[in-house]
C-alpha cells in the first residue's frame, strides 16, 4: 500500500489533508473569522496565532517542521503502522476538527502539541492492545462520533477507513483509503 500511481500513500494523505484544511479555513473564516479556543497557559501550541484575549486564543492548523516519530510505538506493539496514519498524526498540530462525512458528524483527531501527541500515542496503544485481546484486526482511530462507542478508524492492514462499533466489533467501510475519506470531508460551523 505504499505506492499508488507513483505517489506515496503518505504524500496522498498529506495533500488531501492540506486541501481539507484549506476548505475548513476558507469556510470557517468566511463565516466567523479565525477560530478561537480556550487558552491554557500550560497547554500551549504552535497553532496559536496571537496572544490570548479574554481567556481565548485564535489558532490555525500548524505544519510541523519535522514529522513525529512513531518508531518506539511500533516497536512496542511489534506492529508496522500504516503509512496513512503516520502521515495523518505525524505532520500537523491542530484542535480536533468538526466536520461531516456523507452526513455523519465527526471530529477529526489531531494532536494540539507534543504532549498531546504523547497522549494520542498512549490512547492508540491502548486501543490496539484492546483489539488484540478481543482478537480483532488492528485499527487506528482517526475521528470520534457523537456515540462514544463508535469511532472512525483506519484499518492498519488495508488502509480502508471504517465506522467501527467498539462494543460489538461491527465495522462498516466508509472509504477505500484515507485520502479518499479526507477528500469527501465537509466542513461544519464550529
Amino acid at each position: 500500500w505504499q505506492q499508488l500511481w507513483g505517489i506515496s500513500m503518505s504524500d496522498q494523505v498529506l495533500s488531501a489533508l492540506e486541501q481539507f484544511f484549506l476548505r475548513w479555513q476558507r469556510d470557517g473564516e468566511a463565516r466567523r473569522g479565525l477560530p478561537l479556543c480556550e487558552w491554557e497557559a500550560d497547554w500551549r501550541s504552535p497553532c496559536e496565532l496571537d496572544e490570548p484575549r479574554e481567556g481565548r486564543v485564535a489558532w490555525r492548523p500548524y505544519r510541523r517542521p519535522v514529522p513525529a516519530d512513531f518508531a518506539a510505538m511500533a516497536d512496542a506493539l511489534e506492529l508496522t503502522l500504516h503509512p496513512s496514519a503516520l502521515a495523518l498524526f505525524g505532520h500537523w498540530f491542530s484542535r480536533p476538527l468538526p466536520c461531516s462525512y456523507k452526513g455523519l458528524r465527526i471530529e477529526l483527531i489531531l494532536p494540539w502539541n507534543e504532549a498531546d501527541l504523547d497522549l494520542l500515542k498512549e490512547n492508540l496503544i491502548g486501543h490496539l492492545l484492546m483489539l488484540r485481546k478481543l482478537k480483532r484486526t488492528p485499527s487506528l482511530f482517526i475521528a470520534t462520533t457523537r456515540n462514544e462507542m463508535t469511532l472512525v478508524s483506519l484499518d492498519n492492514e488495508s488502509g480502508q477507513v471504517w465506522l467501527e462499533w467498539l462494543d460489538s466489533g461491527r465495522r462498516l467501510v466508509l472509504a477505500p483509503s484515507l485520502p479518499a475519506f479526507l477528500t469527501r470531508l465537509e466542513t461544519l460551523p464550529q
